[in-house]
Formats: C-alpha cells, structure tokens, sequence
C-alpha cells in the first residue's frame, strides 16, 4: 500500500512539560487506522515520532527535519504535522505551514493562536478548545458563587498565560474586578514576595497559570502564609499537571529510579512536569 507520513512532534523529555505517553497514544490511534479496512483501505498510515521537549526552537528543528528529508517521495506522502503539545511553540510552525502548505494539528495547544487568526494560519487547527473560551465558565462560576474580585498570578513563558489579558476585559465588562495579574519569573524559587503582594491587594480568588514545578513551591508558600481553603482562599490550577503532581514523597521516589536507569531507556521519561522538586 502506499504510505502517507504523519510527523509527530510529543513533549517526550525536557524541562518544561513532559508527556511520553501521547506518543504512545498517538501510534496506537494510527494502527487502530491502518487496521480498519473502512479508512483509508487503500494506504497505511506511518507516524515519525520526535521529541519537541516543549521548546519552540527545538520543536521548529523537529519541524524542518520532516520537511525538508531528503527523501523527496516521502516529503510527498507526508500529510502533516500531529503536535505540538505547547503552546508557546506552535506560532512558528503553524506560520511557516502555509508556504509548505501542510496541515499541523495540536492535540494539547490551548493558546498562543486565536480562531480570529485564522487567515494568518491557514493550514493549523487543534483538537482541544481555544483557553479564551475559559471566561464563560470562569464568569459563570463567580456569579453563581457570588465572587467579584479575582487576580491572577502567572509565570513568565508559560504555556498559555498571555490570554490573561483578553480575560481581564472580560472580568472588567462583568462587573468583576481585576485586582492585578502578578508575574513571576521562570526561574524564581522564593515565592513569598509574589503571594504577599496578592494578599495585601486582598485577593482571595487567584487564577494560576504556571508550570507544575512553581506550582510545587507556590503553594507551599501559601501554606506557610496563610493563604489556602482553610482562610478562604480559592486557587484555580491548570488542568494539564499530572494527578500527582504536589506528592514530593512520590515525585522523589520516581525520580531516584529514573535516575538509575540507563540513558535512552524509555522509563527514563516517566516523570512527567519535571523542574524542582
């Protein structure tokens, strides 16, 4: 059968986000296809996997490779691009698409690109629903709950926070007051200064938008601080950390056995959000 190229870019290892299972998901969803005489009978699907790591410039590398392969048949068959999970990383990729006229869909991107961008990228769609759409639930939730004042607290460079913004006016547009937006930098450790700052502004309703590492040391501080259910605090996560992603105990013992692993071994991936632990 002839073959049609899929080129797979997961967040395999990396600093960032990681998630190796999506390219096992990704294969096993392919050969679900390729056993399915009622799709695409007449080809077989073959998916490339490569490791993005999360970071824009690796994953554009990853992109270049499976465009420009020197085998000319298979650049071709090669239908499109499946990824990349971050969204900090897909505006490069989804605007050089169109002058190679391929299709690249993200299975896990919720920002950086608007629908409203549509011209701008033609040849890029996702899977999973645009981050701006959060401000229905979000406008919902605090009218039902009787919430008016909300701030937010965000990394720098993090996977989707720049739609904080649009959200604000939103709020603003509500009747909801937008206390302020606190950043911090990525690789900030000590997070007393940043939580101070939203508990004298009296924000008690926080939307977090920041990596399972700072998550990790965010709320530990709040803790310490007085700033969790207990005093009447409200923090809204991303949806995306692993279940366990606040249990050190477990964290650590993970990381012990990945660690005595030898390099390459495909359990060394295991541990998914790495960073501080």
């Amino acid at each position: 059968k002839p073959e049609l190229y899929i080129g797979g870019i997961f967040p395999i290892t990396g600093k960032k986000y990681r998630a190796p299972e999506l390219a096992k998901v990704a294969q096993m969803a392919v050969e679900d296809v390729n056993l399915n005489s009622g799709i695409l009978s007449s080809h077989k699907l073959v998916l490339s996997i490569n490791d993005g790591k999360c970071e824009a410039d690796v994953v554009m590398k990853r992109f270049i490779d499976i465009i420009k392969t020197k085998d000319t048949s298979r650049f071709r068959s090669t239908v499109g691009m499946l990824g990349p999970a971050c969204s900090d990383t897909v505006e490069p990729i989804a605007g050089v698409s169109k002058h190679f006229r391929t299709v690249v869909i993200s299975y896990s991107a919720e920002g950086s690109i608007s629908r409203d961008g549509s011209t701008s990228y033609p040849y890029f769609f996702r899977t999973i629903a645009e981050n701006k759409e959060y401000k229905h639930a979000y406008i919902a939730t605090f009218r039902q709950l009787g919430w008016s004042k909300v701030a937010a607290l965000t990394q720098d460079g993090a996977k989707y926070s720049d739609y904080i913004s649009t959200l604000q006016d939103e709020f603003q547009s509500n009747d909801i007051e937008f206390v302020m937006n606190r950043k911090f930098p990525k690789e900030a450790t000590d997070m007393s200064m940043y939580l101070r700052d939203l508990k004298d502004r009296g924000a008690k309703i926080i939307i977090g938008e920041f990596y399972a590492s700072s998550a990790r040391l965010i709320m530990c501080e709040a803790y310490k601080s007085g700033m969790t259910q207990k005093q009447g605090y409200v923090w809204f996560l991303p949806g995306w950390f692993d279940d366990r992603w606040y249990d050190i105990d477990w964290l650590r013992r993970v990381k012990n056995k990945t660690e005595a692993l030898q390099p390459g071994n495909e359990s060394a991936s295991f541990i998914s959000n790495g960073g501080t632990i």
